[in-house]
Formats: C-alpha cells, structure tokens, sequence
C-alpha cells in the first residue's frame, strides 16, 4: 500500500519539488506524505463503527487520505484496511435570474404570470475531470474554514456573480448529503438562491472590498478554494428551459444534477 501510494504521488505530482512533498516529518504533518495542511472536517464515528484513531497516509490543503479501523455494529469482521477521504464540506446554489423587462420582484403569495417566467443564471464551461467536454453548472464552492453554509453560499454568489446580491437562500432538504457514503469526500449543501438584484454602488463597493482582501496575504495563504478556477461562460436559462437542460442530463456533475433537481422540486413546492 505504502509503494503505491508513494508511486501515485511521485508519477501525479512528478513536477512538486522535494520540498513540496514531506514524509514521515512530525514537524509538518502526521501523515506519511504531506503536501500541505489540511484544516477541513476530520470524519470519526463511533456509531458507524470506527475504532481508534485513523491512520494517515497523504494530505494537503485539499483532502486527507487517511486508513481506517471498522467494525460494523452487528458485525464480528473488522476491516483494518478501510480507505477514508476527508474532504472539505461544500456548497451548490442554483441562482434565480434578476428581475428584467420591467419584471418586478414577487412577495410570499404574489403570482406570476405567464409572460413573466422565471429565469435562472448557470454556467457553460468544462472540468478537469470531465474528458474535455462542455456541461452546464451551478455555483459550487467550499465552505472555508469558520463559515456556515448560508455565509458560503452567500460568499459564491457575490463572487461569481459579479456583485449580485441574492434576498433569499432557501436550503434544500432538511439535511446535507454525503458525497460517497463510503469513502467520505464531505458534505454537499444545497441552496435556491431567489429575489436577486445587481445593485451598481453595492457592486462597486463588493468589488472595492474583494480588491482590499486579495491585497491581504493573509486572505490569500487561507482561501481553501481560490484555486479552483476555471473558464466560464454565464447563461440565463427560462424556467422550461432549465427543466429541459436537467432532463438531457447537461449537468455532468452529480451534485449539480442534485442541486437543480431539488431546486426545481422546492419551486413546485411553494409554487
């Protein structure tokens, strides 16, 4: 186990110098390799069966692979062997397009007529994990270490929209979901953001405050998913044809399938 996760790290990361990768060093890590500090949520159950402490074998600013001691209640068999990924806990939020045209921005109990669907602001754009191909896709960002859900949620709006400033966050579900109910890979939060503005003075003055904390170092050395970038194209989808997007399976992501489909869901809901 050890020669192979040794041989992953040196052929995947083959260009990290040696100062980089760190093995068997208390001083910065507990883990057999360490490419960084991993400050996200450790996961340990006694409930579901883990015993003693974990054994970690890699971690970085991202994630810690880590092996696990199980026994499952009811169980006489303990795997010692129990392959573990703790990753960041993380949102997805599904956008309601601004108010356009003259639309106004509805209260509890108004209706909507039919010229007046509802829009909703997605992305085109690619993954590194997708071959290549194009998939539409929502907001989706870490929860930083110290934040709640909802702030997170807010936090990735403004950023990714520009400065728009969303009234409500409506959570969807009653609980959060495990990314593998087996491996870990953290929590998926889901949120319909609605009732959307893009306020020109709140916009310069968002931008003015995200320009004082790029200039922080300090925001900089901490900011957990700053680094997850990629190129994207913004898209104003209508209510129809978001359903149609869903339905032709153009989220490639399951946790972006997820979120709009729960989101679609809460809006028949309240609707």
């Amino acid at each position: 186990m050890k020669i192979l996760l040794y041989l992953v790290v040196y052929y995947t990361l083959g260009s990290t110098s040696s100062k980089e990768v760190t093995k068997n060093n208390d001083n910065a890590s507990s883990c057999e390799i360490s490419l960084g500090n991993y400050k996200g949520p450790v996961y340990h159950s006694v409930d579901s069966g883990t015993i003693g402490e974990p054994k970690c074998l890699l971690d970085s600013k991202w994630i810690k692979v880590s092996l696990h001691t199980v026994k499952f209640p009811g169980s006489d068999i303990t795997y010692d062997d129990w392959m573990w990924i703790d990753y960041h806990d993380r949102i997805n939020v599904l956008v309601e397009d601004e108010a356009t045209n003259g639309e106004k921005l509805l209260g509890k109990g108004e209706q909507r007529g039919e010229e007046e669907e509802r829009r909703f602001l997605v992305f085109e754009q690619t993954k590194y994990a997708l071959e290549g191909k194009k998939s539409l896709a929502i907001i989706g960002g870490i929860i930083e270490p110290g934040e709640d859900p909802e702030t997170a949620a807010r936090r990735e709006v403004e950023e990714e929209m520009d400065g728009l400033i969303c009234k409500n966050f409506h959570f969807l579900g009653r609980y959060r979901y495990r990314t593998d109910v087996n491996r870990g890979m953290g929590w998926l939060n889901g949120f319909l953001a609605t009732q959307c503005t893009r306020n020109n003075n709140n916009n310069n003055n968002n931008n003015n405050s995200k320009q004082k904390n790029k200039e922080d170092q300090d925001f900089i050395d901490n900011e957990i998913g700053a680094a997850d970038t990629e190129k994207q194209k913004l898209v104003s989808l209508t209510l129809a044809e978001l359903r149609k997007a869903l339905a032709e399976g153009k989220f490639l992501e399951v946790q972006w399938t997820a979120t709009v489909s729960q989101a679609l869901h809460h809006l028949e809901l309240t609707s």
